[in-house]
């Protein structure tokens, strides 16, 4: 990333509105942004320390606030701004910690840090990140203001004026002491964000919304061996909010970095100008100059060049996530020194397969051998017991066959179970390598997860699990590793974290900060070449359709062929420089995308594609001759990523709708809309297959209130890091004149679809036998077309047994379709249905499903042939019923698994049955 000097775009908004929640720092610059904004006009409220250091607190502290002063317009991050005061140098030197992995949790308070602890001591293109004209400056000191925070009306004034003198604040020596530093800098931003999703969201659709974060990495970012005097947590802000404005369309969003070079109110004025300001999300102020950073491309110089690394058969490598995956392809290249590597990995090391099942290659053979051993022990496993104990096996398989390549590379292979964020585990294994080797040569760091979800819908215990894997094994490595030994240090990012990606807010954050590591890393220790590579999206088994993919290429962006890859982390080791310590592998468009300004960035829908305009007169024609039911034409791609569709669902395009009507309205059902993103999906990703639909949430009524229909777009976005085994897509159905989603999903592709397995539900051996026509006169709404119900066997408290039969196409869509269900909306509507005949006769209630948490399928298309269903309760109580359904064919093999099933309860909605 090269630096550019940059005037300040002019000021778009002149006046703000509603509630701004500002952070605490400890340079007292909360106070200044708070005087600052009042005098625009906003309701300001500052968070203090102790308050972002406990989720719970900081929870409740923001349902206090929201309830005393209305939505949240606006959030000013200025927690990474701390540093060391003189005044606070010698209680924190007698507060340092031992150096102990296994030291318990210490006391953080505010407003300063208690620890002073010291650091020791492309793939076809490669790019890494210089000035202009420095900004104009007006404004005046602001006065001391009454603030009103957890209810509490309290004075924040300014501290004594100690800018000129602050100490850097410096690492904790224990991974309890760097989460607390995390929670307060890093994962109270996601918290607040999380919780004030929907206000920021309708204050953006007025282009009203506001979020800035301060970090204090030197005005660069950290980079070109300036890392001032902030801790590389700072770098999460950068990954949060360029996600964030992938989600959310018409919210403001600005990371700006500081050095100690101006005076709290000066930083305030800064951030308060940018705020204002259209521009850049990524802003730096070094010595007070207004800075920019470029992606640019460099070319690492090779022809008649000595390497500047080269691996030998004495170097030992320590490799963590090396067992699997893109990591293991680049373990199998440094195999080839004849080195000895040792890899890390949370599971132990496979035992030797068993007779039963070595040797055998085909899935459905497995699963049946795998059934039969669990017959012969007297067990009675579920089809999703299975298919765990499957995908465990075919784990350890892959393990298994990777360390016995490394081994007949000419490598040394040492494999140990380590979980890289247990700090007692993961240095233990760090330091039993220089115990028994006295030395650890290079490093490449690619342990990782991923749980893609939109901010809005991403708990917090999701964030940590993926947020610490990247950020506290980073901390960890920074700890144990000894540089003046260590040769090479590669950690492995991603472009997720550099330019953001819907869904991956956690991961982006995380990639971030292990970027910010990399150069502090890179800068203290002189004897290492530390390098974060931020990896493009890799093409492995089948990223996108070849259509797909052309728009890929004609935008400029090219997936990672393995083997280019694996060339260029090659040249990387042989040929990198140190110094560059941020490197982007594969082709894009990444500096125009950098280049977009505030509200430019959404998720495509003011960028449209060539699909539906409203012309339903030849709607059986297209549909007759698409590979897809349901879809009127090719989804296409969007410069961000996202791939869109455009679709107005009317009785004309969607005639199944006439038979699904809400108190006389047509409502499009939570079943229709899981077929329409897996066909949406599906034609977008054709080389992978659609597996499973998970968390599909019911957000909004998709209804039909006019006879022109209702106008939506369909967009869905990969994970950044797809692997050969599945691929995470992020989908949901918007309304675009409101920019509010319908439904929401997450759509899992796999190579090939699972076979059918045989089917070990028990049925009831006791309950009330019910005829559908009674269940669809007297509790059901549901019109000709959802009438599927054959026969209902046994209702009691425990659930319902039944046979049904899937739906015709034809009769569905008025036409001829070439193509077949992928799901079957009409199956997948029986098990609500059901839902609702067990909630009225059992308890009086109708449920309408919410959320389906999973639906997954398993063979090709189903044959039109009777089905059983077998429906189970798992919990009910006066509003929600959540249950479990299985479709079993006339072999006796599952078919379709419906889990974690959630409807809403409510007598009222007794009136939707069709006799009422």
């Amino acid at each position: 990333m090269q630096s550019q000097l940059e005037a300040l775009p002019p000021q778009q908004l002149a006046s703000l509105t509603g509630l701004f929640l500002i952070t605490e720092d400890g340079l007292s610059v909360a106070s200044h942004v708070a005087t600052a904004l009042q005098q625009k006009g906003a309701t300001t409220a500052i968070l203090n320390t102790s308050t972002l250091a406990e989720p719970e607190k900081l929870e409740k502290a923001i349902a206090q606030l929201r309830q005393l002063h209305g939505s949240v317009t606006g959030i000013v991050h200025l927690a990474p701004l701390a540093v060391i005061h003189q005044e606070d140098a010698e209680t924190q030197r007698r507060g340092d910690a031992e150096r102990d992995f296994s030291q318990s949790s210490q006391e953080f308070e505010s407003p300063g840090l208690t620890h002073e602890l010291s650091p020791r001591h492309h793939v076809s293109q490669r790019q890494v990140l210089q000035r202009g004209e420095p900004p104009q400056r007006t404004g005046s000191s602001p006065r001391p203001l009454q603030l009103e925070s957890l209810g509490l009306t309290h004075e924040l004034s300014p501290r004594p004026p100690i800018f000129h003198s602050p100490r850097p604040l410096q690492l904790p020596e224990t991974l309890a002491g760097w989460r607390q530093i995390t929670q307060i800098q890093s994962k109270s931003l996601f918290q607040l964000l999380h919780l004030c999703a929907a206000d920021l969201q309708q204050a953006g659709q007025k282009q009203l919304g506001c979020v800035v974060a301060a970090s204090l990495l030197g005005g660069y970012f950290g980079r070109q061996g300036k890392g001032g005097s902030g801790l590389p947590t700072g770098g999460s802000n950068t990954g949060f909010l360029k996600t964030l404005v992938t989600e959310w369309p018409g919210v403001r969003a600005k990371a700006i970095d500081f050095d100690t070079s101006l005076s709290p109110a000066s930083i305030a004025e800064q951030i308060v100008n940018e705020l204002l300001s259209s521009g850049r999300l990524e802003v730096g102020y070094p010595q007070g100059e207004r800075t920019i950073f470029q992606t640019v491309t460099a070319t690492l110089t090779k022809d008649n060049q000595p390497a500047q690394l080269t691996p030998n058969n004495n170097w030992v490598v320590l490799v963590t996530g090396g067992a699997r995956g893109i990591t293991a392809e680049i373990a199998h290249d440094l195999a080839k020194y004849g080195l000895t590597l040792v890899i890390t990995g949370r599971a132990a090391e496979p035992a030797a397969e068993t007779a039963e099942t070595a040797g055998i290659e085909d899935i459905t053979v497995l699963r049946r051998v795998l059934l039969q051993k669990a017959r012969n022990l007297e067990l009675s496993p579920t089809p999703i017991q299975i298919e765990r104990q499957l995908q465990d096996l075919l784990r350890d398989r892959a393990i298994t066959n990777n360390l016995k390549q490394f081994r007949q590379a000419g490598a040394q292979v040492e494999y140990l179970k380590a979980d890289v964020r247990n700090a007692e585990e993961f240095g233990a294994a760090i330091n039993s390598i220089y115990t028994r080797y006295d030395r650890l040569d290079a490093v490449v760091h690619g342990a990782g997860i991923i749980e893609d979800k939109l901010i809005a819908d991403k708990s917090f215990a999701s964030l940590e699990r993926v947020f610490d894997t990247k950020v506290d094994s980073t901390f960890l490595l920074y700890r144990y590793l000894r540089p003046e030994s260590l040769k090479l240090l590669v950690l492995f990012s991603s472009v997720a974290g550099r330019y953001g990606n819907r869904g991956q807010s956690d991961y982006a954050a995380a990639n971030e900060v292990m970027n910010r590591f990399a150069w502090l890393m890179d800068h203290s220790w002189p004897n290492t070449r530390v390098v974060a590579i931020n990896w493009g999206p890799w093409d492995t088994t089948g990223m996108a359709s070849e259509e797909v993919k052309s728009q890929f290429r004609e935008r400029g962006i090219i997936s990672i062929p393995l083997a280019a890859g694996r060339q260029f982390f090659v040249n990387e080791l042989h040929y990198g420089r140190k110094g560059e310590a941020e490197v982007v592998a594969g082709e894009g468009p990444w500096e125009a995308y950098e280049g977009l300004g505030i509200g430019e960035r959404g998720s495509g829908i003011g960028d449209r594609g060539h699909g539906d305009k409203g012309d339903t007169g030849n709607w059986e024609q297209i549909r007759a001759k698409s590979p897809y039911l349901l879809l009127p034409s090719s989804p296409q791609l969007q410069l961000n990523g996202t791939v869109t569709l455009e679709h107005t669902f009317s009785l004309a395009t969607d005639p199944y709708l006439e038979d699904h009507r809400l108190d006389g309205k047509p409502v499009l059902p939570a079943a229709a809309a899981l077929e329409w993103f897996a066909e949406f999906v599906q034609s977008a990703w054709p080389e992978w297959q659609v597996t499973e639909v998970c968390q599909l949430r019911a957000l909004r009524g998709l209804v039909l209130d006019t006879e022109a229909g209702k106008k939506v777009l369909f967009q869905a976005r990969a994970s950044s890091h797809a692997d050969s085994e599945s691929l995470q897509i992020a989908a949901e159905i918007v309304d675009p004149e409101l920019n509010l989603p319908f439904y929401r999903a997450s759509v899992i592709l796999r190579p090939q679809l699972e076979e059918p397995l045989a089917s070990e539900i028990l049925l009831l051996s006791s309950g009330q036998k019910l005829q559908p026509t009674v269940a669809y006169d007297t509790y059901l709404f549901h019109g000709q077309r959802f009438q599927l119900i054959t026969a209902i066997d046994r209702v009691n408290d425990v659930g319902i047994d039944a046979h049904v039969i899937p739906s015709q196409p034809t009769a569905w869509l008025n036409s001829q379709p070439v193509a077949n269900w992928l799901f079957d909306p009409g199956l997948i509507d029986v098990a609500p249905q059901l839902a609702i005949v067990w909630a009225r006769s059992q308890r009086g209630t109708t449920a309408l499903p919410s959320r389906f948490g999973s639906v997954k399928r398993f063979g090709q298309s189903i044959r039109y042939s009777p089905l059983q269903i077998a429906l189970r309760v798992n919990r009910f109580d006066d509003h929600s019923l959540n249950y479990d359904a299985v479709f079993i064919d006339e072999n006796g093999y599952v078919r379709l698994h419906l889990k974690d099933i959630e409807s809403t309860c409510n007598t009222a909605l007794n009136r939707l049955a069709s006799h009422l």
